[in-house]
Parts: structure tokens; sequence; C-alpha cells
């Protein structure tokens, strides 16, 4: 009987601390989010910037690197910067998927019912023409 205790409160102990694991998984992962999507809207920002407010005359502009600050070629620049928005991007996408796996591990370590309607996708083109040309006023 007293093995028995000991090996339910062993049992419990493991999985609060696999629980606090996953929960400081998420929590960090949601913080890497907020600091990507600023870095998303900074280079939004800057590409747009560069794009419609500096002159087409204005042939080099200057830029960050990191934490150097480079004078490049305007369109070396844009294109660096979409380069670095793709990425973002895709980073952005990766942490998002990787984090909606932790939250269904966490409800399953907490025993919760399984989030429903998180895991949507968006129609592609040929859905949505499929759907307008099947109903019509869609």
């Amino acid at each position: 009987m007293a093995t028995t205790k000991v090996s339910d409160q062993q049992k419990l102990m493991e999985i609060l601390l696999e629980t606090e694991r996953v929960a400081d998984r998420i929590l960090a992962y949601k913080q890497e989010l907020v600091e990507l999507d600023k870095r998303r809207q900074d280079t939004r920002e800057a590409l747009r910037l560069i794009e419609k407010h500096i002159p087409a005359s204005q042939k080099r502009v200057w830029i960050t690197i990191g934490s150097m600050l480079m004078k490049q070629d305007r369109e070396k620049a844009a294109e660096l910067l979409r380069k670095d928005q793709q990425t973002t991007e895709a980073e952005i996408d990766r942490i998002r998927q990787e984090q909606k796996l932790l939250v269904a591990k966490q409800r399953d370590l907490e025993h919760d019912q399984p989030l429903r309607g998180f895991n949507l996708k968006p129609l592609s083109n040929a859905e949505i023409a499929g759907l307008r040309s099947n109903m019509p006023g869609f």
C-alpha cells in the first residue's frame, strides 16, 4: 500500500513537471512570436518607405542589417527586405504550428477536450472559384 502511494505521488509529480515544461515552452514561443511580429512590421514599414517615399532618383539608401548600418543600392535593399520578410513569415508559421502541437499536448496532459476550430485552413483560389461558379451571388 505504501509503495502504491509513493508511485502515485511520483506519477503526479512527473505529470505536473511535464505540464510545467510544456507551458514554459508555450510561453517562450509566444514571446518569440511577439518579437518576430515586431520584426515583420519593421521590415514592412522599411520596405514601404523605400518603395513609396524615397524618390527613385536616390540610388542608394541606408539600411540596418543586424547591428550594422550599411548603404546599399535601392533595389538591393528592397530585395534584402523582401527576403527577410519571407524568412520571418516562414519562421512565424513554423512557430505557430509547433505552438498548436504544444497546446494540444498541454490539454492532453490536463485531460481537457481538444480545441476545435483552430486547425482551419483558408480556401484556395480554385476552391473559391468553384464555389462562385456553383453558387450565384457568392
